[in-house]
């Protein structure tokens, strides 16, 4: 199977360059945190001679350019005894970052189903947790990937934008 697949390496190469002199970090240190060769990196930054695929998406990841999801658990626990009392949503990362589970709440089930809809949560995976919601008050969706941008909106206190001095 052929695909036609074009990047603007060069733009690519220019941001990563932009980020990395922003964060105040040499060459040799990215190249040390992304596991590469400074030539490595040099090559790259100049888009001069070729480097692995796996070099430059490790390079981009130390650089924040890779976009990637956080796998996790959104819990729900309604919070009053009636089936109409208002739900709250807490994101559980498996693992990385995040703070303190962060709240987020919703005034109806509808507001809720749009909410997980949104999220691309499955249908099957809805219906077994509204089940649980309607019977003991509580429940959980297991296995959630959202991307960062998707966090950060939805739960931006626990799911903050890193200055780049801090990467």
């Amino acid at each position: 199977m052929e695909r036609n697949l074009q990047l603007n390496w060069e733009a690519i190469t220019e941001e990563a360059r932009r980020r990395r002199k922003a964060r105040g970090m040499t060459q040799l240190r990215l190249a040390a945190l992304a596991k590469v060769s400074r030539s490595t990196v040099i090559r790259f930054e100049l888009s001069r001679g070729d480097i692995q695929l796996s070099s430059a998406l490790r390079i981009l990841n130390v650089l924040d350019m890779v976009e990637r999801k956080q796998e996790g658990n959104l819990l729900l626990r309604r919070e009053g005894a009636t089936l109409d009392s208002p739900i709250v949503a807490l994101f559980a990362p498996y693992t990385g970052p995040g703070g303190a589970m962060e709240p987020k709440r919703f005034g109806s089930l509808q507001d809720l189903t749009s909410f997980l809809k949104e999220l691309k949560v499955d249908s099957a995976a809805q219906t077994l947790a509204f089940a649980d919601l309607e019977r003991t008050e509580t429940a959980m969706i297991p296995n959630v990937l959202l991307t960062m941008a998707e966090l950060r909106e939805h739960w931006p206190k626990q799911f903050p934008e890193t200055s780049p001095a801090s990467s």
